[in-house]
């Protein structure tokens, strides 16, 4: 039977393309010159949503080519890179399994599961087996699944995790990746081979290693490793908890849901943020009575501000009566903000604050000396002064939370000894399976979607456009920074994403496909999906996570 012709577009030029054939397909025949080379196609843009070159196409199709050494790319070749690791770790390791754990060091951070860590030579010779794999240039191939058909092979493989992340799907059907001569199946979209695969390294770090890749935009440029062992020891703590109450992975919370156990997570959870609080308030009764400063700093959605009003509360416990002193107040006039390379106003820039000022009246505060403080007034863009002076008494705790926090070139007049400083971040660390994860970047973004569409009247696709920024100026103002913190506070709560679902879900279903944000929204979608829904309830009023969801006992 004689196939049809369609008439799609590719990168703005209209082209006839027969009924149902794969991009790639197309491109083998008509575009070969652009499939080799340093820099290949590697995947596509379809109707704005990013996909493998083996998606057939259809009539209408809107196609942007994408090549690999384009930003777009930078998560398929991640994960290709993680398949990569999957299939040779089972050559190399064929009685153990690498686990994959999470971001971490300018990459991903990897265990295998036993007791004794991984030796050098054992990490050079999975990357030798990775790099054996990209020189056979094997075919990374969709193939579709039913569920049943699914669960069948998890079990003949023992694979448990993949089993039950799986089973909680409500989808008939799921597409998968085969890597030519091997029985691996790998979720999410992959480049078309492994031979695409250009940069990555394997680096030794505490029992495991960090799995580098390019840097983003420059395939041939890797990562820079940053150990830091403060950070990596709580990551890794987090993650042994959750294996102690058997909460690693989405199929395992989603058994605690099904099971009508939702209490148990809230619990559970909170118990151990209030845990941290209370410790952290003895570490700052620790500090000597004439100076008690608390420095917290944390990038965006990172609940700090409900941490610092925690804290609060605790001191209160143990007799003290600290006062908070927000930074927002001691932004330059509006007119003297500096720029960022756009020319917009940086707000985020250490500069846009009244650095001077902030330290004079800080020095004052804890000396005890009557200070007026100013307000700043965001209408105006103008701050004053106010009229009534503020005095703290001797070793009254003084609570800073803001964005550069722990930087040290905020507080040059306080002596280190008179410092608690405290990283906050939600640090998700749960698997899919053992070689993908939700993104710590992905469950600070959950939250500021509901809590810019609770509270600020903003779309998920506004929020959306606005998270590149952010997420630059966490990268130049906080992160660089966060190795002065004495204490780390993982402020992810293992049930929020069930509860973050029922009010993320239908925002960024109501982004179009014709939205510049179509692609990450519906990236977004298919993580939700992984989970299932829970009731917000049992949350309590104190939790952090009221901060995003609302129906805090706290004022904000």
């Amino acid at each position: 039977m004689k196939q049809e012709n369609l008439a799609v577009e590719i990168d703005g030029q209209e082209v006839v393309v027969e009924a149902g054939t794969p991009l790639l397909q197309y491109l083998q025949e008509n575009r070969p010159a652009d499939l080799t080379g340093e820099n290949p196609v590697a995947i596509a843009s379809i109707n704005g949503r990013r996909v493998s070159l083996h998606e057939p196409v259809s009539a209408g199709d809107r196609i942007r080519l994408i090549r690999l050494g384009d930003r777009q790319c930078q998560t398929t070749i991640q994960r290709t890179v993680l398949f990569l690791l999957a299939v040779a770790a089972e050559d190399v390791f064929p009685d153990h399994r690498v686990c994959v754990e999470f971001s971490y060091g300018g990459g991903t951070y990897c265990e295998l599961d036993r007791e004794e860590s991984l030796t050098a030579e054992e990490i050079s010779r999975l990357e030798e087996r990775m790099r054996e794999l990209v020189a056979e240039d094997r075919p990374l191939t969709p193939q579709t699944f039913g569920l049943r058909a699914l669960l069948k092979i998890y079990r003949r493989q023992h694979d448990e995790r993949s089993y039950r992340t799986a089973r909680y799907l409500r989808r008939d059907a799921l597409t998968f990746y085969r890597m030519e001569n091997s029985p691996r199946l790998y979720f999410g979209r992959q480049l078309p081979s492994t031979g695409y695969v250009r940069t990555f390294k394997l680096v030794q770090d505490g029992p495991g290693f960090v799995l580098l890749t390019n840097i983003k935009g420059q395939i041939g440029q890797l990562a820079a490793h940053q150990p830091q062992p403060k950070f990596l020891e709580t990551l890794r703590e987090y993650t042994h908890w959750t294996e102690e109450i058997g909460l690693q992975d989405t199929g395992c919370l989603n058994e605690f849901i099904v099971n009508g156990r939702t209490d148990d997570l809230t619990q559970i959870s909170e118990a151990r943020h209030s845990q941290f609080f209370v410790d952290a308030a003895r570490r700052v009764a620790a500090l000597p009575p004439d100076g008690r400063l608390v420095l917290l700093a944390g990038p965006s959605s990172s609940g700090k501000t409900t941490s610092a009003k925690r804290i609060m509360v605790h001191l209160r416990v143990l007799g003290f009566q600290p006062f908070a002193l927000s930074l927002d107040n001691y932004f330059v006039d509006r007119e003297q903000t500096p720029r960022d390379e756009d020319g917009d106003y940086d707000y985020e820039s250490l500069g846009a604050l009244r650095i001077d000022k902030f330290n004079e009246d800080l020095q004052g505060l804890m000396e005890g000396r009557e200070v007026h403080l100013p307000r700043y007034d965001f209408v105006t863009g103008t701050s004053s002064l106010a009229s009534e002076p503020t005095r703290l008494q001797r070793g009254q705790p003084l609570i800073v939370e803001g964005i550069h926090a722990l930087n040290p070139a905020l507080t040059p007049v306080v002596p280190r000894r008179k410092k608690l400083q405290i990283y906050v971040s939600a640090l998700s660390h749960l698997n899919i399976d053992r070689y993908s994860y939700i993104k710590t970047t992905h469950s600070r973004l959950f939250r500021r979607i509901v809590r810019d569409a609770q509270f600020r009247g903003y779309t998920a696709s506004q929020t959306l456009a606005r998270w590149p920024k952010v997420r630059q100026g966490e990268e130049k103002h906080i992160f660089p920074h966060q190795n002065n913190a004495d204490l780390f506070f993982n402020s992810w709560l293992i049930y929020e994403l069930p509860v973050l679902k029922l009010w993320a879900e239908p925002r960024l279903a109501a982004v179009g496909s014709d939205d510049p944000n179509y692609g990450l929204a519906r990236t977004l979608i298919d993580l939700l999906s992984l989970l299932l829904p829970m009731d917000a309830g049992a949350v309590p009023p104190t939790s952090l996570l009221r901060e995003f969801i609302g129906g805090s006992g706290f004022q904000y």
